[in-house]
């Protein structure tokens, strides 16, 4: 089939060029330049028209010239500009559009897409799934945010319920059914970040032994920084014990009570040094294993489930060093950590032996320099102290220098 060109104009419907009964109304114009048409003083006198980008021609009658002109305009802008929508186009609901986006979600890991259809399952559907396209509106996007917030929803769901809805309405915009994304310049509440517990070499070394059994393995976070999905999935093979390097290819993660093996976060491969006095026990863990299998395994064997770890051996051993009452309040000053602190206690400890950002950012897999400083800001002012203190060095020195030049300058030559 032919397709039509695009083209566009504005014509009078009321009148014909050629001969024939010649229009006797002078509001419509010139008398005796104007020629009636079969359709003449029947509905509105001007009609716009124009081919759409697919071929389809589409009208729209107007009352007063200027008005179908001015239309016509706004057509044609969207048209250069790539914004068209056909007429029509927004009427699909966003369920429909969240169907397809569905569908374009195979590059994502499993947990991201399981906390994504929790997020639309049970923050998004209800308000969204049935409501065309062309109907969201940002100050409704707003004020759905704001009623999230206001029973009592952590910013953290609000952001992921918020982004989901923006992702498939991204998906409207890239197939043309909506010139804009609502979602654009809609922010969610700032997440307020609970303080961090950063223990110190002492607090890890009495938190493994607490543990008991699995004391490596609180050591082994808190000295290399290692997700806990990345420490469950190391393998002996993952170990270069000549040099102290662990290197870290896969991750686990436990999604809807299934174990999920993936890549690192952020698809980033990188090696990282375990000090010294953690070889012995790495290797005694290693003894009788072959290159495949697991170096910290469950009991009964398999991966470490990090539930399990959490529930059956971290906190029961943090609640006996804050020594709880029988109301459950701790009797003494020890933190309360949680399995990601050893990561952040990780990092204090790097910087606080000197580490640079640079290495600190290669230990934790951060994507830049800069996640890493913003992510331990806190950790930084007594380094800031220390600058002060090396500018007074340089400046006394160099006080000190010209002083005694000038003494040489001014004893008498011998």
């Amino acid at each position: 089939m032919q397709r039509r060109n695009r083209r566009s104009g504005v014509e009078d419907r009321w009148h014909r060029v050629g001969d024939g009964d010649p229009c006797t109304n002078a509001g419509h114009g010139k008398l005796g330049t104007l020629v009636e048409s079969a359709n003449h003083g029947k509905g509105k006198r001007w009609r716009a028209r124009y081919v759409d980008t697919a071929g389809k021609e589409h009208a729209k009658a107007f009352d007063r010239k200027v008005d179908a002109a001015k239309w016509l305009d706004d057509i044609t802008s969207t048209i250069v500009t790539g914004t068209y929508v056909a007429p029509g186009a927004g009427a699909v609901s966003v369920g429909v559009i969240h169907s397809q986006w569905l569908k374009t979600q195979a590059h994502v890991k499993d947990s991201t897409k399981a906390a994504r259809a929790s997020a639309w399952s049970v923050h998004v559907k209800e308000a969204w799934e049935a409501v065309s396209v062309a109907d969201v509106q940002k100050s409704d996007v707003k004020a759905w945010v704001n009623d999230l917030t206001e029973k009592g929803c952590a910013a953290a769901t609000i952001e992921n319920a918020l982004g989901v809805l923006r992702m498939v309405l991204g998906l409207a915009v890239e197939n043309k059914r909506i010139p804009h994304n609502p979602c654009e310049g809609v922010k969610a509440p700032k997440r307020q970040h609970s303080a961090r517990a950063y223990l110190t070499h002492q607090q890890v070394g009495e938190l493994a032994t607490a543990v008991a059994r699995d004391g490596l393995v609180i050591r082994f976070l808190a000295y290399t920084g290692l997700r806990y999905g990345e420490m469950a999935a190391l393998k002996v093979s993952s170990f270069d014990m000549l040099r102290r390097r662990v290197n870290i290819r896969e991750s686990v993660t436990e999604v809807s009570g299934k174990l999920v093996w993936s890549t690192p976060k952020g698809h980033e491969r990188r090696s990282v040094p375990f000090p010294k006095f953690l070889a012995e026990d790495l290797a005694a863990r290693m003894e009788g294993k072959g290159r495949e299998d697991l170096v910290f395994s469950a009991p009964a064997g398999g991966v470490l489930r990090i539930a399990t770890f959490r529930t059956r051996i971290l906190n029961p051993a943090v609640a006996m060093l804050r020594a709880l009452d029988d109301d459950g309040n701790p009797t003494t000053d020890w933190p309360r950590p949680t399995l990601h602190d050893l990561r952040h206690t990780a990092a204090s400890l790097a910087i606080s032996a000197g580490a640079n950002v640079k290495a600190v950012q290669t230990m934790l897999g951060h994507k830049s320099a800069a996640l890493t400083l913003d992510t331990y800001a806190d950790l930084f002012p007594d380094d800031l102290e220390a600058v002060a203190d090396a500018f007074d060095a340089a400046v006394e020195a160099l006080a000190k220098t010209t002083a005694d030049g000038l003494r040489t300058e001014g004893e008498p030559a011998s």
